[in-house]
C-alpha cells in the first residue's frame, strides 16, 4: 500500500481533507444502496462510515481513494439494506 504511513496525526489538515473527500465520495454509494429514507438509519450509517474512515486513517491510510475503497469493504453492499439479515436456526432468513 503506497499510502500507508506510520502514526499519522488526525489533526493534519491534509489528512482531514483526505478523510472528507473519502466520505464525500463514499457516502452516496452507501446511501444509494440503503432502502428507504429512515433518518435514524441514515445517521447511524453516516456515523459508522465516519468512524471507519477515522480508524483507517489512524492505521496509516492517507489516500482519499484508498480510504473510501477500504471503508466500503466494511459495508455489505450486495443487499438493499446494509445491515445483514439475521438467519433463523437452520440457515434460512
Amino acid at each position: 500500500m503506497g499510502s500507508l504511513s506510520p502514526s499519522p496525526s488526525l489533526s493534519d489538515p491534509v489528512l482531514l481533507a483526505a478523510i472528507e473527500r473519502a466520505f464525500d465520495s463514499t457516502w452516496p454509494v452507501i446511501r444509494a444502496r440503503e432502502a428507504g429514507n429512515d433518518k435514524a438509519r441514515m445517521a447511524e450509517l453516516s456515523m459508522a462510515l465516519s468512524r471507519r474512515l477515522i480508524e483507517l486513517a489512524a492505521d496509516g491510510v492517507t489516500d482519499a481513494q484508498e480510504l473510501g475503497t477500504l471503508a466500503l469493504e466494511t459495508f455489505p453492499l450486495t443487499a438493499p439494506s446494509l445491515t445483514p439479515k439475521a438467519t433463523a436456526p437452520g440457515g434460512s432468513p
